[in-house]
């Protein structure tokens, strides 16, 4: 009998141990508070004391990590550094886009994405109804702040952190305002800071498009979620401990 190929086979791990351990410990800050203590570390990575204080002094002297004089331990300019060097290389349209193909598809209606500019709403990107009538968005289309839920939510929760926000209501309709005949509803999607990045929006015509219909506005909620999860937003909770690992 011939043996199987070798890509079939199980293939030997050939990751890094002190990478992973890095990894972790930097992962650790992620839902673990501004600060975080040796013990803090401790549990949330399952790396004993001694094992992530050696690891401390080399990231503390690449500026990943600082300490702080009452001996906790904050993330260091450098990742921040990386963090904008990442957003700024992001392709946020890529990860927009399959989410409103998805929402076009299940509510039938017009949906968009804006962002903000200045004192302006901006489309960057948009999906339109299958419908005959409709509302038509061209992405690249810039208006000014007005009363639309678009314009509502980039200014109502540009200050505001995902955090923050609690059981708030997020959501934001208006009809009429733009055209007598059009409504439209509105939601935030925020990035991996928790600020805002823009508004996911679904608007149709009046009487055929119900802004307040329960099950459309969960889709909506779900995808806008599921944007800013991609979109590096980890809502706060509290690491999980592991089983130990020595060095």
């Amino acid at each position: 009998m011939k043996s199987s190929p070798k890509s079939a086979r199980e293939q030997p791990d050939r990751s890094v141990a002190a990478a992973e351990r890095t990894l972790a410990i930097l992962n650790a800050f992620v839902g673990g508070g501004a600060s975080m203590s040796l013990g803090d570390l401790e549990q949330a990575t399952g790396l004993f004391k001694s094992v992530i204080l050696r690891y401390m002094i080399s990231l503390e002297r690449q500026n990943y990590i600082i300490k702080l004089h009452d001996g906790r331990y904050r993330l260091g300019p450098k990742l921040m550094e990386l963090g904008h060097i990442c957003e700024d290389s992001f392709d946020i349209l890529s990860i927009v886009n399959p989410a409103l193909d998805r929402i076009a598809e299940e509510t039938g209606e017009t949906v968009s994405f804006y962002v903000r500019e200045g004192e302006n709403r901006v489309c960057i990107a948009r999906r339109d109804s299958s419908h005959s009538l409709k509302v038509s968005v061209r992405p690249g289309s810039t208006h000014a702040f007005d009363e639309t839920s678009i314009s509502l939510v980039l200014t109502e929760f540009a200050d505001v952190n995902a955090q923050d926000l609690d059981d708030r209501e997020i959501f934001r309709s208006t009809s009429g305002v733009v055209d007598v005949l059009t409504c439209s509803v509105s939601i935030p999607v925020f990035g991996a800071s928790g600020q805002l990045k823009g508004a996911l929006t679904v608007s149709g015509p009046i009487g055929r498009f119900d802004t307040q219909d329960a099950r459309m506005r969960q889709k909506l909620k779900a995808a806008a979620d599921s944007l800013s999860l991609k979109l590096g937003y980890r809502p706060p909770g509290n690491a999980r401990p592991s089983k130990r690992k020595a060095a």
